[in-house]
């Protein structure tokens, strides 16, 4: 026995040696490793600021609880072994924190064959505090952050949200500049004791945290907030698919605004339809209407085919393509002006006056005027539109154009015409993004967008000038009158096409424009979608653009109005000849075989 006991105690001791002294590294680095965690530490998002500084999404510390279910019973022992009364013990200490009941969270803490069960997510720091204190054996806490956006629904579409999972960009700023929000996460290596929690002085950092750059947007929230409001009023009073209200500075191209409803809140995405999470201003492409004719009389008036007085005779139809025309409403022959021409809004007269511009001319006035491109913003899923080359102006499409119909635009686009009208000839294309701040702090301005002219400034303040009386007392859009300032706009009715129908189905309902006429410091564009209840621009758009803009004025404490020294005419001040060569007809037309 004694030789039989001295060699079990040989062999233990030969163990022993071999553990300790020739395989001394390598059992430790085992151990080591058993007890070792990488701990991924989440940056924090930078913030998205509006132009004075307020916030518009943000970033928070929380934190995800897990538990080890193999040892919450440890956390009441008897006679030194786990017991499931300690699983009750800590369904119950845990449940009034995590606001959960004690019977939903024990199925968690007993799974079987699991060593890592999340228990809760996105808990506040205060709260993780507490739970640490309670001293559960398995209960762990990770850090990890939450993006929460404090303007909830009136930014819901421009600012976008991210993915819960790993808070990437997934829609709006968050998913264009997401390379300078999410910054780098950061990685920790440390040991953890049996109970889960980490052992004291063995933590170390092996990459440190880089939180993502903080981005400043050219929108004003509070105006937001107030197109935001205005818009969806009338979206929901006339029962409309959706609305957009576009705010422009006139000299700087910025987005100052960028409504669309419906929207959806951000912090829960769990009630957001999908057709909503895009931004209507930048996604959604439709047919003008009748404020594309701003860009037919642009052409016109700078190719000195007509002047704001020239006499245009309006015939009761006007057969082309094989089609016989009509404008909106019956009437007989009417003797008018250019200028009566746009403020009545008549098809006829601006066919009449559009088919005098070649087609390639005409093309390429829209094209500067930013039809068929996407904008420099880079807002995802931006469309840019649709403009046919004017090889395919065949038929019917050759005179549509000229009024709005047969191409399509998004409401940014169709917002910078008018910016380019007010800003003098000059078009400057619309920026979203004053600049980011860098590591060091400093604010990093973006790049000016490049300005380019369109028209003559000559040509721009004639066009103007005949737009106010859009809103006179023979215009189209009484409604968007502002007392006493003048206001420059156009109404538009355009049939919207519907993809899923694959015709027309409906209309858009659109009125743009700025005021004081004479020194306008933003552009107002509202569209209204698919209206139940009428149809006609000036009545359903014109009262948005109204409220908008009058705050805009008061906010500015704009000077009123003095009278303008341009005076022109809706009607001709004579009976029109077809035989006067200096008056636009279907008669002069035939003569000049157009």
């Amino acid at each position: 026995m004694f030789v039989a006991i001295l060699f079990v105690f040989t062999i233990f001791a030969g163990q022993l040696l071999r553990i300790q002294a020739f395989d001394a590294s390598a059992t430790q680095e085992a151990a080591q490793s058993k007890r070792t965690t990488k701990t991924t530490t989440p940056a924090m998002r930078g913030q998205i600021l509006d132009t004075n500084g307020q916030v518009l999404a943000d970033s928070v510390e929380r934190f995800t609880i897990a538990a080890d279910p193999t040892i919450i019973g440890c956390f009441v022992k008897v006679a030194g072994e786990c017991t499931p009364e300690g699983v009750t013990k800590a369904s119950a200490a845990l449940a009034p924190l995590l606001q959960r009941s004690a019977d939903d969270l024990t199925p968690l803490l007993t799974r079987p064959n699991k060593r890592y069960v999340v228990v809760a997510r996105d808990v506040n720091p205060a709260i993780y505090r507490e739970i640490r204190a309670l001293g559960i054996p398995g209960i762990t806490g990770t850090r990890t952050a939450q993006r929460i956006y404090p303007t909830s629904m009136a930014l819901g579409q421009l600012v976008g949200f991210v993915r819960p999972d790993d808070q990437s960009g997934a829609g709006g700023v968050e998913q264009m500049l997401d390379t300078e929000l999410k910054g780098t996460p950061g990685v920790s290596v440390s040991e953890r004791a049996r109970d889960g929690y980490i052992i004291p002085g063995s933590q170390r950092v092996d990459t440190p945290v880089v939180n993502g750059r903080d981005v400043k947007l050219t929108i004003d929230a509070d105006l937001q907030w107030y197109a935001q409001n205005a818009l969806a009023k009338q979206v929901t009073g006339v029962g409309a698919e959706s609305g957009t209200a576009v705010v422009l500075e006139v000299a700087t191209g910025k987005v100052r605004a960028a409504a669309s409803y419906p929207t959806f809140d951000p912090n829960d995405l769990a009630d957001a339809k999908k057709a909503a999470l895009g931004n209507y201003a930048f996604n959604d492409a439709f047919e003008p209407g009748s404020t594309g004719k701003l860009m037919t009389m642009a052409a016109a008036l700078e190719q000195k085919v007509i002047t704001p007085d020239t006499g245009v005779i309006v015939p009761p139809r006007l057969p082309r393509a094989g089609t016989s025309f009509k404008d909106n409403e019956p009437h007989g022959v009417e003797n008018m002006t250019a200028t009566g021409v746009l403020a009545k809004s008549s098809n006829m007269g601006t066919m009449l006056i559009g088919e005098r511009v070649p087609p390639a001319v005409m093309e390429a006035y829209y094209r500067k005027f930013g039809i068929g491109s996407k904008t420099p913003v880079g807002f995802p899923g931006e469309s840019a539109g649709l403009l046919a080359g004017a090889k395919d102006w065949v038929s019917t499409r050759r005179y549509t154009i000229l009024f709005g119909q047969g191409y399509a635009v998004t409401a940014i686009q169709q917002a910078g015409v008018f910016q380019t009208i007010a800003n003098k000839g000059v078009r400057v294309p619309p920026s979203l993004v004053e600049g980011t701040v860098s590591d060091s702090g400093t604010f990093i301005p973006s790049a000016p967008t490049t300005p380019s002219r369109v028209v003559t400034e000559d040509t721009a303040v004639k066009l103007s000038r005949m737009m106010e009386e859009v809103t006179g007392q023979n215009g189209t859009a009484s409604a968007a009158r502002i007392k006493g300032y003048r206001v420059a706009g156009k109404t538009g009715t355009a049939d919207r096409y519907d993809d899923k129908l694959k015709r027309y189905n409906g209309f858009t309902a659109s009125f743009i424009g700025f005021a004081p006429a004479e020194a306008p410091k933003y552009v107002v564009a509202v569209f209204i979608q698919k209206p139940s209840a009428g149809m006609f621009g000036g009545m359903l758009a014109g009262p948005v653009f109204n409220q908008i803009m009058s705050y805009l004025l008061e906010r500015t404490s704009a000077p009123p109005s003095p009278k303008s020294n341009l005076d022109y005419h809706v009607w001709a001040e004579k009976p029109l000849s077809s035989d006067d060569p200096q008056v636009i007809s279907n008669a002069r037309a035939q003569r000049d075989g157009l």
